[in-house]
């Protein structure tokens, strides 16, 4: 069987009683959760800080305006309703039917069997195999190399996020399928970071900052084609298609740098750092990939694949005209 890879996710937590504070830290540690706490007072400013949660774990008694927590959870909510709550009861009475809706996952302090079974449910819903996992980075890492082969290119540790919020104002989107997946990958990144990575000199000679939005554009999107080519010449053979021919809509409300695929289930995120090797107090160019396995996903058909997978041709160099 495949192996597959424990993600970690990013959930805030809003808990004020020292013990259950300190068994959540546990907790979270134990099951790859990484704990940003913080009070009911910077809650919402840390949803605007961070952009890549994959959940909230909120105290019903916390203290903040109304109350009690269940105020909070309602705001969180409709700023991000993606966002699963998992909310610590510590009363009785009976919710109501709204906010059964912003809260699905209730528990009771004491009670973390239950508060893993919701988490593995909401959060680590998709397995990922870890040759695959690994296979995305190298060939992302490589890639970006190819495109800005005077930077150093570091990824951070993979993770799953449940946030719809785009990193940035350039965003470049293509489709993913084969018989065990169909869904999308994404990079995003900030345009005028993007920019500053040219003017050091990240890319071919030539090739500096003086581009225009249309031409910055371009890069990403020929950097995400050179993903897509070296996934699919070592994941994808040849007429290996998927046979389901589900579509859904994809949404993006460019206002609020907002982006859904019509599925609440988690995203594979990694990001990559740029930097100057010759000036290492710049700022690096940070680019963000998402993968988003929305229409279809098999650990099981993956695993078939593996095991008669040809070998994977040249992924081909990249071509500047």
């Amino acid at each position: 069987m495949t192996e597959t890879t424990q993600l970690a996710a990013k959930v805030l937590l809003l808990e004020h009683d020292p013990d259950h504070y300190a068994s959540l830290i546990e907790f979270c540690r134990q099951v790859g959760l990484q704990a940003l706490p913080r009070s009911s007072s910077d809650a919402l400013a840390a949803l605007a800080q961070h952009k890549d949660l994959g959940g909230v774990l909120l105290a019903e008694d916390l203290p903040c305006e109304g109350p009690d927590g269940l105020t909070l959870a309602r705001a969180i909510h409709k700023l991000r309703p993606e966002l699963p709550i998992f909310l610590r009861r510590t009363s009785e009475r009976e919710l109501t039917l709204q906010e059964q809706i912003v809260v699905r996952h209730r528990w009771t302090g004491g009670d973390l069997a239950l508060l893993r079974e919701a988490v593995d449910h909401a959060i680590f819903s998709l397995s990922y195999p870890t040759v695959l996992v690994r296979g995305i980075v190298e060939l992302t890492c490589e890639a970006l190399k190819a495109m800005f082969p005077f930077a150093n290119v570091e990824a951070e540790a993979p993770y799953v996020v449940h946030d719809r919020i785009i990193h940035g104002e350039v965003s470049t989107l293509i489709p993913i399928e084969s018989t065990w997946c169909r869904g999308y990958m994404m990079l995003q990144t900030e345009e005028n970071a993007l920019r500053q990575g040219l003017i050091q000199g990240f890319s071919y000679q030539g090739i500096g900052g003086d581009l225009n939005f249309r031409e910055l554009n371009n890069m990403l999107g020929e950097t995400t084609n050179l993903i897509w080519g070296a996934f699919k010449n070592r994941y994808i053979p040849p007429q290996d298609l998927s046979k389901q021919q589900i579509q859904v809509p994809i949404v993006i409300n460019h206002q609020h740098k907002y982006i859904s695929f019509g599925s609440q289930d988690p995203q594979l995120c990694i990001r990559y750092h740029l930097s100057d090797p010759a000036r290492p107090g710049m700022p690096p160019l940070m680019i963000v990939q998402r993968v988003i396995f929305n229409l279809h996903w098999s650990v099981e058909e993956f695993e078939a694949f593996m095991d008669h997978a040809p070998s994977a041709g040249p992924t081909g160099e990249l071509e500047l005209f």
